[in-house]
């Protein structure tokens, strides 16, 4: 059973082993197809790219481990979604400073809308891109927190 999955898209989870030796095969709709093997004793590992990476009977030691991964992957392991600090985009879990602003470059932008599946064109302009993006201000107009437009 998967208890946690890499927030950014990755390949990395964590799980308790509810089938010892069972071997699950998941066949997505494009055909392609991802097999897992749970190890035969410990009750969590986790799987990073297909690969059980880590087994232990400690929950806290195959989260640290996860959350290292997780670092590996895309710099960020910051482990669980803290409401308030992070938002979920697309299944995406993303902090305000990960937003992208003016002083990003559209290399940069177009990455940040790719990953959190947000279409966009491919002759739009640099403001055209970051128009997708507000933000909320209080009333002393500091900035609160930043959003995608739907």
């Amino acid at each position: 059973m998967i208890i946690r999955r890499c927030s950014q898209g990755h390949r990395v989870r964590l799980h308790r082993n509810t089938s010892p030796n069972a071997t699950r095969v998941k066949t997505y709709r494009d055909g392609t197809q991802e097999t897992l093997t749970y190890p035969s004793s410990y009750d969590y590992f986790v799987d990073v790219d297909g690969t059980v990476a880590k087994k232990t009977n400690s929950f806290k030691t195959a989260e640290e481990f996860y959350v290292a991964e997780c670092a590996k992957k895309h710099g960020d392991g910051h482990g669980r979604l803290i409401a308030g600090k992070h938002h979920v985009i697309n299944g995406i879990a993303t902090t305000q400073t990960e937003y992208p602003t003016d002083s990003n470059t559209k290399a940069e932008i177009k990455d940040f809308y790719d990953s959190r599946d947000i279409s966009y064109g491919s002759s739009e302009t640099k403001s055209e891109l970051l128009s997708r993006i507000y933000y909320k201000y209080d009333n002393d107009h500091n900035l609160v927190s930043t959003h995608i437009k739907k």
